[in-house]
């Protein structure tokens, strides 16, 4: 009984499960030939609509990826990051308005480089490439944010993004894009971050929601399959909760 309550029993059963629901979803999309309808979140919805406007203005986005690092607790946020700028790259260096890409921690700042080199590669033109276009502000968290918009990105930018992993220091990110009247949008998973950005931004996806930044800017069928498995198992992990707890309220 007690091996069947162990939660590291409870962790392997809930992988093996989610393994299974990805594969199945997998195996039903391709048959089926269309990708799934993934729900919409308002952080993403208008990041390709504000790249087409910087396209007009002839004015780069600027992309804060935030101060987390890679191989630590924060590096699925960070990669979250890297995958909202895989998604809006291609389109961005067609249009010849490619991002200023800011990072607070050195650790992001070749991958960051890697994902603009390779967009430029495959646009045919990598004598283009400009890797000061990525550029690292210094190592803490008040640092970067201070000098993320001001000092990282000076160019008249079009709009300002925040998507990776921050603290409530965003909110001098936020206070700069409204000062100049420049849209923002963000998606952040730490408390401080949402708490600092809910009262300036409608454009604001928060916790988990970051994690759906794969799914919602590229075409990727992997980040949307994985997107609803997520979306499934959620579903089941509440009914699984609120039944544990009918169970205890009615023995009691």
């Amino acid at each position: 009984m007690n091996e069947f309550l162990d939660p590291t029993t409870w962790a392997l059963a809930l992988l093996l499960f989610s393994t299974l629901v990805l594969v199945v979803l997998t195996i039903l999309y391709r048959r089926r030939g269309t990708g799934p309808d993934v729900r919409e979140i308002a952080a993403f919805q208008d990041l390709r609509d504000q790249l087409g406007r910087a396209a007009e203005r002839g004015k780069p986005l600027h992309i804060a990826l935030g101060n987390g690092t890679l191989g630590g607790s924060d590096t699925v946020s960070s990669l979250a990051g890297l995958q909202v700028l895989e998604g809006l790259i291609d389109a961005a260096v067609a249009y010849d308005v490619a991002p200023i890409i800011t990072v607070g921690d050195p650790t992001l700042l070749p991958l960051a480089q890697d994902v603009m080199r390779r967009a430029y590669e495959r646009n045919q033109i990598p004598e283009s490439y400009d890797s000061s276009q990525v550029r690292f502000l210094g190592p803490s968290a008040l640092a970067y944010a201070a000098g993320a918009v001001p000092v990282g990105a000076p160019e008249d930018v079009t709009a300002n993004v925040a998507v990776g992993t921050f603290g409530s220091e965003v909110s001098l990110v936020a206070d700069i894009s409204d000062q100049h009247g420049r849209p923002k949008a963000a998606a952040v998973d730490a408390a401080e971050a949402i708490g600092a950005l809910y009262p300036t931004t409608d454009r604001l996806a928060v916790g988990e929601e970051l994690y759906a930044a794969g799914a919602q800017v590229t075409d990727e069928k992997k980040y949307t399959t994985s997107l609803i498995a997520e979306d499934i198992l959620r579903f089941i992990l509440v009914l699984a909760i609120v039944g544990t707890a009918v169970v205890a309220l009615v023995g009691g």
